[in-house]
């Protein structure tokens, strides 16, 4: 397929499209993360609501508790701006942590255990939570929007920074949705109800042009990228995200070295920071221990001696018609990081739904997949 080349860079195509969101929908909501990409998002919320005169912005953040103090201290920053109207919710709700085979979730903010709380509230936060029936992360974060004052509103748009730069997960998220039938003639949107949709509006920019446009334009940022910039950590594998859930585990390594004081209450709070401080490399097995005969067989070890009895249907259940060795590694993976959730075996199915052989049972053309890679630099 030939290249499309077009007048406009990222930047301007970015803004374009907030315009876009702007003229369509009677309310706009920038979901943030205290991430770099967020960070993009309210920039361009901010500019266009100046020009369109709809300041301030109104931004969306669900407090995970277990986060960086870069990140709560960046965060703090955005939602007590003069042109930001904060929906900062620091509610109790169960969150995956994939650091303890026995402590399955952390229980953020729940008063009973506030003397061990990472962090304390904050005063402008909303601390009851809006939708008592939902206490799962990724339920509360697709659905508490609506709940931001919108309840007259015909249409609610919310910025999300996905981007297809990310990961062949994301790559795939934005695959699927643009094979479906186009709203108002885009593909870069997903419909969450009645009267509010996701839109990505940087879904085709690189790393690289993430950090141009915040240098380019002096905006502030989290400075835990400086942290992971020194300590090391390459720009695809630095997550600001929660510390403690099952795509963010390696995180903890440099926890003690980039926030020590954070460490300590981790280690009060948390069950598995320590063991996982100091063996989470180790606990990741890239060659197939001499003992078993092949990875299936050793998956099944460790879901009969790790896993909680609780917990194996639910893996079994999952890994039904996922078989093969490709997928034998990914659920090791799975059973590692305690990933009850399913997170990464969505993320996996993503990667091999891009890059497999047809008919193989799951297994991918591993040649395929280097030429894929190498396509998409």
């Amino acid at each position: 397929m030939p290249y499309t080349y077009l007048n406009e860079n990222v930047y301007e195509a970015a803004l374009d499209r907030v315009r876009f969101i702007y003229d369509q929908c009677d309310d706009v909501i920038v979901s943030m993360s205290g991430g770099k990409d967020s960070t993009i998002l309210l920039h361009l919320a901010r500019v266009v609501a100046g020009e369109r005169g709809r300041l301030p912005v109104k931004v969306f953040w669900l407090d995970q508790e277990a986060e960086w103090q870069a990140t709560e201290d960046y965060m703090r920053s955005v939602m007590y701006a003069p042109d930001v109207t904060p929906y900062w919710f620091q509610i109790p709700f169960r969150l995956t942590n994939s650091l303890s085979f026995k402590d399955n979730y952390l229980h953020c903010w729940d008063a009973a255990q506030r003397d061990k709380w990472i962090r304390e509230q904050d005063p402008i936060s909303i601390k009851v939570n809006p939708l008592p029936n939902l206490d799962r992360y990724k339920s509360l974060v697709n659905e508490l929007p609506q709940t931001c004052d919108v309840a007259d509103k015909k249409m609610v748009g919310c910025l999300v920074g996905l981007r297809a730069d990310e990961s062949l997960s994301r790559r795939a998220t934005l695959h699927y949705h643009n094979r479906r039938k186009p709203w108002k003639g885009i593909m870069w949107s997903k419909n969450t109800s009645e009267k509010s949709r996701v839109f990505w509006p940087i879904h085709d920019w690189s790393d690289i042009d993430v950090w141009t446009a915040i240098g380019k334009n002096n905006l502030e940022y989290n400075k835990i990228y400086d942290y992971f910039y020194r300590y090391g950590i390459p720009t695809n594998q630095m997550r600001v995200s929660a510390l403690i859930h099952e795509t963010a585990w390696h995180s903890i390594e440099p926890l003690h070295e980039v926030e020590p004081q954070m460490y300590n209450k981790y280690i009060e709070r948390i069950n598995g920071v320590n063991c996982f401080k100091h063996f989470g490399k180790d606990i990741m097995i890239h060659e197939l221990p001499t003992v078993f005969r092949d990875w299936t067989e050793y998956r099944d070890y460790l879901l009969e001696n790790i896993t909680e009895p609780q917990y194996r249907d639910l893996f079994r259940r999952r890994w039904k018609n996922q078989t093969g060795e490709a997928w034998a590694r990914a659920h090791i993976k799975e059973i590692m990081v305690n990933d009850i959730d399913g997170t990464n075996n969505n993320n996996s199915a993503n990667k091999f739904l891009l890059n497999r052989k047809k008919g193989d049972g799951g297994e991918y053309d591993i040649e395929k997949h280097k030429r894929f890679v190498e396509a998409m630099r």
